[in-house]
């Protein structure tokens, strides 16, 4: 039997957004409150890089892989690990930082997390303009140790910490975009829901929307649980 929980925020009108730039409107269409037959809503994302999404290569390449363009099985992980490295300002998380958690992290894994205990800050200003950040020298850095890893996952807004922009622009195209042809692009899920994780991840499916020209977008992912 399967124990699924739920790694995505609720989508709602006081999402926060990398730069406090972006809002999500929603607005009722129709309404049987209002007499009419159905319940049917508008929902106006201003940046589809906003809520617990996932970022594709093309977000930061004109001719990056598309969302849509992966395997379907891409999205489909059975080994998984979740480590902590808990932050309490916007750091940029190094090498050296995650050598500090490595020994838990199998070599074989295909989608890590990185839980640092933002999802506290979610709603006050401090998780958009001091989050951390993940250094571009994480990304060769995981290709060598985890050949089989496809994916990283974290609890912080934005691959990019708002303290090193610049940094955060490499940051993106070293995982997502890497210039040698034979490095895989490492995909990016940002702003997750990680403090309920208290036992082994088993399995992650991610449910991403396939949208034409899609460079990223909101995901859902599902988690099973021991």
């Amino acid at each position: 039997m399967r124990n699924n929980i739920n790694l995505s925020h609720l989508i709602s009108q006081s999402t926060p957004a990398y730069g406090n730039r972006d809002r999500i409107f929603i607005r009722d269409n129709s309404s049987i409150l209002k007499g009419e037959t159905a319940n049917s809503s508008c929902w106006v994302f201003s940046n589809n890089h906003i809520g617990t999404h996932i970022d594709s290569p093309r977000h930061f390449s004109a001719t990056g892989k598309k969302t849509h363009e992966f395997p379907v099985n891409d999205f489909f992980y059975d080994k998984v690990k979740l480590v902590d490295i808990t932050c309490a300002t916007g750091i940029l998380i190094s090498i050296e930082d995650f050598k500090k958690v490595e020994t838990a992290v199998p070599r074989d894994v295909e989608l890590l997390f990185i839980r640092t205990g933002y999802e506290q800050y979610r709603t006050v200003d401090k998780y958009w303009n001091d989050s951390p950040g993940l250094a571009a020298e994480l990304a060769d850095y995981f290709r060598a140790r985890f050949p089989h890893l496809r994916c990283v996952g974290f609890d912080f807004i934005s691959l990019t910490s708002w303290n090193f922009r610049p940094e955060g622009r490499i940051s993106h195209k070293a995982f997502l975009c890497p210039d040698e042809e034979e490095k895989k692009p490492i995909l990016v899920i940002e702003d997750m829901a990680l403090a309920s994780v208290q036992t082994v991840i088993k399995s992650v499916v991610v449910a991403p929307m396939f949208v034409e020209d899609g460079n990223g977008g909101a995901v859902t992912v599902f988690a099973d649980v021991a």
